[in-house]
């Protein structure tokens, strides 16, 4: 085993406890060759080019709006074998993250969206050189340790943007109903881009927009920062971006919006105030609401799991442990890239929480220990020419949601439960989800609820 990947598997272990649940998954698809495709993606050319100053610019704040996916010709087609590797590469992060900013969350809930975190950080990556390059490829599985360096290294690395960028234009395609994103990056004006960056960018991540502010003056550019996504977010998104100072000169901004619906109508709705026993030991009230109709569950000794159908092919894992202690042990078991089987089928009254929730994560603080990944030691220099152009701040925002579809009607004629027993089951303690795509069974979001009442509880939509 090389040291590269020696090195690559403590970066995302160190992310977890020790033990064997928590070691990152290693899929077969790292016995494939190198020389799995052409290159045709090389960009030749030293000409530079320089990002338009944000301001009102309306294509800015229309990203997420735009179907792209829908108007991009496919060169490549998607790779079943790639396309598994993505799905547990993304949960085997997905867990490492969640583990990792579970423990440093202020707030009572973390929710993430590993597969387009990902994304967000391979588009930086494609800025990147030397170690910072090495260290982001490895980790987000774009590069192999067995290819090494010059064409053949490159070849892999861009077959696994191509597959990447494919998966994520067919997840937005299947859910263009249930998922908007946006991703920014903003430079300090005047601040000339390499072309082979910015011709990369556009040919692997089209969702990506580029812009420019001037950093001498924080406060505006701020301003104008989280003017631009407030709009993009729908005003669900304010004042993402604090704390910049003169010398900054680059800021990398995101956000994934969910807005899910049950997939049928519940018969028993209502919202009602009750206690929520948190992590800390003390107990809240808080809104809850009551579900009802046929749902699979299963229940054992130590925990108890409800499969809910969500709109389109989506559905969510909902995971309550009998001991709030024995959560992270719980998530180890029931490995996330795993499909969980072994369900019973019954009349349930569900009682959960609502589900209206925002997480914000700068994620430079995920890489702290390693400087040379995105902090004062990383290599942006195939971002531009100019000196120490590095991410002053990596910021990724996670909206989630999740509503009753009032068009999926279902009366208690058709429901035709007769005498068969109601089961009633309470989310009302630390829990974990999970929300994946029916057809694929890919990871789309995971999270965690320890407490009430949540900082980061949306209130007013």
């Amino acid at each position: 085993m090389t040291t590269k990947w020696i090195l690559a598997l403590l970066w995302i272990g160190t992310l977890v406890e020790v033990g064997a649940g928590d070691r990152p998954y290693i899929h077969p698809f790292f016995l494939i060759t190198c020389n799995q495709s052409e290159s045709s993606m090389q960009v030749d050319g030293e000409e530079d080019f320089l990002p338009e100053l944000i301001g009102d610019n309306e294509i800015l704040v229309n990203g997420s709006l735009r179907m792209w996916w829908e108007e991009e010709e496919e060169q490549v087609k998607p790779s079943l074998q790639v396309r598994n590797y993505l799905y547990h590469l993304q949960a085997s992060l997905g867990h490492s993250w969640l583990s990792h900013w579970t423990s440093q969350e202020g707030s009572g809930v973390t929710v993430l969206s590993p597969m387009y975190l990902q994304v967000v950080l391979a588009a930086l990556s494609l800025g990147a050189d030397g170690s910072t390059l090495d260290n982001l490829q490895m980790i987000l599985g774009l590069s192999h340790s067995e290819c090494g360096g010059g064409s053949s290294g490159d070849q892999h690395s861009l077959g696994m943007r191509q597959q990447l960028w494919l998966l994520l234009r067919d997840v937005l395609a299947q859910h263009h109903g249930s998922l908007s994103i946006g991703t920014w990056m903003i430079f300090q004006d005047r601040i000339w881009l390499r072309r082979t960056f910015t011709e990369h960018l556009r040919l692997f991540h089209p969702e990506v927009w580029l812009g420019a502010t001037d950093f001498s003056q924080p406060p505006l550019a701020e301003e104008s920062i989280n003017n631009v996504i407030h709009r993009a977010t729908g005003g669900r998104l304010n004042n993402l971006v604090t704390g910049l100072n003169p010398s900054t000169k680059l800021v990398v901004a995101s956000f994934i919006h969910f807005k899910g619906k049950w997939k049928t109508r519940s018969q028993c709705h209502g919202t009602e105030l009750h206690d929520f026993f948190n992590d800390s030991g003390n107990k809240a009230q808080v809104p809850m609401t009551t579900w009802c109709g046929w749902l699979q569950y299963k229940t054992t000794p130590e925990y108890t799991l409800v499969k809910l159908p969500l709109s389109e092919t989506m559905y969510m894992i909902l995971i309550q442990t009998d001991q709030p202690a024995t959560v992270e042990k719980i998530a180890q078991m029931l490995a996330v890239y795993q499909t969980l089987k072994h369900f019973q089928t019954g009349f349930v009254r569900l009682v959960m929480p609502q589900f209206v929730w925002k997480s914000t994560y700068d994620v430079k603080e995920q890489f702290s220990q390693t400087p040379d990944t995105l902090g004062a030691e990383a290599n942006f220099s195939r971002l531009s020419r100019a000196q120490n152009v590095v991410p002053e701040q990596v910021l990724h925002s996670v909206i989630f949601e999740v509503t009753e579809d009032e068009e999926e009607q279902i009366t208690a004629e058709d429901l035709d439960v007769g005498n068969i027993t109601t089961i009633e089951i309470r989310f009302n303690k630390p829990f974990f989800f999970r929300v994946y795509d029916g057809a694929s069974n890919a990871l789309l979001f995971l999270g965690r609820v320890k407490e009430f009442p949540l900082k980061s509880e949306l209130k007013n939509f």
